[in-house]
């Protein structure tokens, strides 16, 4: 089963995203409602990481499991090869809304350069990024398999739930500024640069998607202080 276990104790994005679902999921929550403008009384509950769970994290049709959407009108097995995206979180809504999470501390792990899969499974995976490129009406010069490549296949994944499976789904990427446990700590103003950065060269505008991908910086000492959270759709 594509369940990932993971050790007790861990450091940079996956620590501080546990410390976010965990300890601090009154701001998590607040911020996600806010970032995507939902209703204020929207319930979401964590599914992963999560202490009762072992902080699993889930990938390929596991996550789909965890999220309780295991009979899609179309498969991912069709959209995507196995060993896909390993999501950071995954959240529900009492609504129905699905919630898929890539977390980043580190400013360097933006970049992905492309995927190492070969032969059929690379044939898929572009012709399925190169369809939800289209959907989000990219800039047709902009290259979505490097170096931008984790990034791409989020947002093709949000395109599979929500345009092919017709599902109430969203993504957001959570980036913790100033993680003490990181080589070189990135500030607000630096992740604010960086997403401008990727949202550019993946050629992406006002997109159709663009109420349904958001971004939330986390100053992780202002979250463990209880500060207000810097928010950025």
């Amino acid at each position: 089963m594509p369940r990932r276990t993971r050790p007790a104790e861990t450091t940079r994005s996956e620590h501080w995203m546990r410390v976010a679902a965990n300890e601090k999921r009154r701001l998590l929550d607040a911020s996600v409602v806010s970032t995507f403008r939902w209703n204020e009384s929207e319930a979401i509950q964590w599914l992963s990481p999560i202490k009762e769970d072992g902080f699993a994290e889930y990938f390929d049709s596991a996550f789909l499991k965890r999220l309780d959407l295991p009979d899609l009108r179309v498969p991912l097995s069709r959209f995507w090869p196995a060993r896909g995206p390993r999501w950071d979180g995954l959240a529900k809504t009492q609504s129905g809304k699905v919630l898929l999470v890539e977390a980043k501390a580190h400013i360097e792990e933006a970049v992905d350069y492309r995927s190492k899969a070969k032969g059929k499974a690379l044939k898929k995976i572009r012709n399925s990024l190169s369809e939800a490129k289209a959907a989000y009406k990219a800039v047709k010069d902009a290259p979505w398999e490097e170096p931008f490549y984790q990034y791409a296949n989020r947002l093709a994944h949000l395109y599979f739930l929500h345009k092919v499976n017709g599902l109430d789904a969203y993504l957001l990427f959570l980036y913790f500024a100033d993680a003490p446990d990181v080589p070189f700590p990135a500030s607000v103003s630096e992740w604010k640069g960086a997403i401008r950065t990727t949202e550019k060269c993946l050629g992406l505008g006002k997109h159709p998607f663009r109420d349904r991908v958001g971004a939330v910086i986390l100053s992780v000492p202002e979250m463990l202080s209880n500060k207000p959270l810097e928010r950025k759709r």
